[in-house]
């Protein structure tokens, strides 16, 4: 990929940032019709059965809300990225070599309201079919990260994180994921961001730091840890899922959609629609039956029971389709 491509791809590609008002050509922007979005699944008459079920859109696969004035798709002009546009793109794909994911924490991260790092760790395992390893922490000194100060708090270039971890990526790791509760922000034009990650080098990293209503000095709720970790887990797998060269979705209502700011981010499933599925099932060839069972086992256990209610019902339809063994 060019490196103009590859450039622009990160820009557009990071996570939620609060912008200007939207510009008249993003005001635009129409959720594709059931046509344009089967179009962007592609043909699955050619799949196994059980591949047909887990892409086939069910009833918890809703299109792509209409944008408001201040959310993604009224900011951002993004063409979508196809099931066949993936393929040809020919992104990388974890091999017998790079087949693990490893989070690197920078900064302490423990106590308080943040999730634990072994929890997270083993939701990235189940979303990706991927082992996970825990990398001993590092500080955003020793990555030379810059930053600026922003009066009551201070905020880190992402930029500048990626570029020292990019000499940290282990050999047999297919991505780096950093992980802090530090501010960030991708540039000087923007206001902040949740997370950033680089398509082809290998690297990306989140912040957890705005999912904490304290940030905002809002009062903690009796569920504020379940609220984080919800947050966290959405946007650590929305970020890895970019380090697999899934763009952002605008085909049906998905984690990896756009998102501008934090109501936004709430709104979306903590699940990929059947376009991105299938992107992600390309990639890593995981069994989707086996990955909805071990999602809906975490999801149960840590009382998300309607995000395991939907994990189950697209279990069953693999199931169901799945033929019996001789």
């Amino acid at each position: 990929m060019p490196a103009t491509r590859r450039s622009l791809l990160r820009a557009l590609l990071a996570a939620p940032v609060v912008l200007a008002p939207a510009p008249a050509w993003a005001r635009k922007f129409s959720p594709p019709d059931r046509a344009r979005r089967l179009a962007a699944l592609g043909a699955l008459d050619q799949l196994p059965p059980a591949l047909q079920a887990a892409f086939s859109p069910g009833p918890d696969d809703s299109p792509i809300p209409a944008p408001g004035p201040q959310d993604w798709l009224s900011q951002h002009a993004e063409p979508g990225q196809t099931f066949g546009e993936f393929v040809v793109q020919r992104h990388a794909r974890p091999g017998e070599i790079r087949r693990k994911l490893t989070m690197l924490p920078i900064g302490a991260i423990e106590g308080g309201e943040w999730p634990a790092l072994t929890v997270v760790a083993d939701f990235a395992a189940r979303f990706f079919q991927l082992p996970v390893e825990l990398a001993a922490s590092t500080t955003m000194k020793d990555l030379k990260a810059r930053g600026r100060d922003r009066g009551d708090f201070y905020q880190y270039d992402t930029r500048t994180i990626l570029a020292g971890m990019k000499r940290r990526v282990p050999a047999d790791a297919y991505t780096l994921i950093g992980v802090t509760i530090a501010d960030l922000y991708p540039g000087p034009s923007w206001n902040f961001v949740f997370g950033y990650a680089s398509f082809d080098e290998r690297v990306g990293v989140y912040s957890f730091a705005r999912f904490d209503p304290g940030f905002y000095g809002e009062r903690r709720g009796a569920d504020v840890k379940r609220t984080i970790l919800r947050r966290s887990l959405g946007l650590l797998a929305h970020e890895l899922g970019h380090t697999f060269g899934i763009e952002h979705c605008i085909y049906f209502h998905c984690l990896m959609n756009g998102c501008n700011h934090l109501d936004e981010s709430d709104a979306a499933p903590l699940h990929l629609c059947p376009v991105c599925r299938r992107k992600l099932q390309y990639s890593i060839n995981y069994d989707p039956a086996t990955r909805e069972r071990q999602l809906a086992e975490f999801f149960r256990a840590r009382g998300l029971a309607a995000d395991a209610a939907r994990c189950e019902r697209l279990l069953a339809a693999i199931e169901a389709a799945t033929p019996a063994p001789p």
